[in-house]
C-alpha cells in the first residue's frame, strides 16, 4: 500500500527527531527544533503526535517492533556458529545505535520509568532461549532458572555488545584504533568470556 503525504512526514518527523534525541539528548530537544530542521512547522507536528513524550514513544514502539520481527526473521537459522549468530546481531544493533543510544540514557535517567531498553533486548533473550531450548527438546526452564538465564544473557550478554557498539567510536577516535581490529579484539574477548560460558553449547 503506497504511503501517504501524512505517512511521509510522519516517518520524517520520526527520523529528525531521533537524530536530534541521539546528539542533543530528549530534554535538549524541544518541539521548535524538531519542527525546523524537519522543514515543516509545528502544527504539522501535533497533528501527528500529541507532544515531544508521544514522539518519543513512538520510537520506542518502532525498535520494538523492528526487533521483535528481526528476532523472529533470524531465530532457528541453520547452519550458524553462535559465534556467527553473535556478529550477525552486533552488525544489525549497530545499524540501530542511535535509538539504542536515547534508549539507554532514558532508561538510566533517575525517577524515569521507561522500560523499553530492557524489554528490547529482553525480546532478543527470550526469542534466542526458545529456539535454544527447542534444540535441546526442553519445553521449559524452572522460573528460578529462567530468571537466573535472562540475568546471565542480559549482563554478561547484551549489555557488553551495547556497550560496544554505542562506544566503539569514542573508543577508536581516543586510542587511535582501526575499527575492524577493534571488533576483532571484542569478539576475541567476547569469546573467551560470554562465548565460553554460554549456557547452551552449539
Amino acid at each position: 500500500m503506497p504511503k501517504t503525504d501524512g505517512d511521509i512526514t510522519k516517518e520524517r518527523i520520526l527520523q529528525v527527531a531521533e537524530k536530534l534525541f541521539s546528539e542533543d539528548g530528549f530534554d535538549g530537544t524541544g518541539v521548535d527544533k524538531i519542527a525546523k530542521n524537519a522543514g515543516i512547522n509545528k502544527a504539522s507536528i501535533y497533528y501527528h503526535f500529541k507532544d515531544k513524550n508521544d514522539i518519543m514513544e513512538s520510537l520506542f514502539k518502532k525498535i520494538i517492533n523492528d526487533m521483535d520481527e528481526h528476532v523472529d526473521s533470524i531465530t532457528g537459522l541453520a547452519g550458524e556458529s553462535l559465534e556467527d549468530k553473535i556478529k550477525s546481531e552486533i552488525q544489525y544493533l549497530s545499524d540501530k545505535k542511535r535509538i539504542l543510544s536515547i534508549l539507554f540514557m532514558e532508561t538510566l535517567k533517575s525517577g524515569n520509568n521507561t522500560d523499553y531498553f530492557i524489554r528490547c533486548l529482553e525480546i532478543i533473550i527470550k526469542k534466542e532461549l526458545d529456539s535454544n531450548l527447542k534444540k535441546a527438546k526442553v519445553e521449559k526452564l524452572l522460573d528460578e532458572d529462567l530468571q537466573k538465564y535472562i540475568v546471565y544473557e542480559f549482563f554478561t550478554g547484551m549489555i557488553p555488545i551495547i556497550s560496544f557498539i554505542t562506544l566503539k567510536d569514542k573508543w577508536c577516535e581516543y586510542f587511535k584504533y582501526d575499527e575492524n581490529k577493534l571488533f576483532e579484539y571484542f569478539m576475541d574477548a567476547f569469546a573467551n568470556t560470554h562465548i565460553k560460558s554460554h549456557k547452551f553449547k552449539e
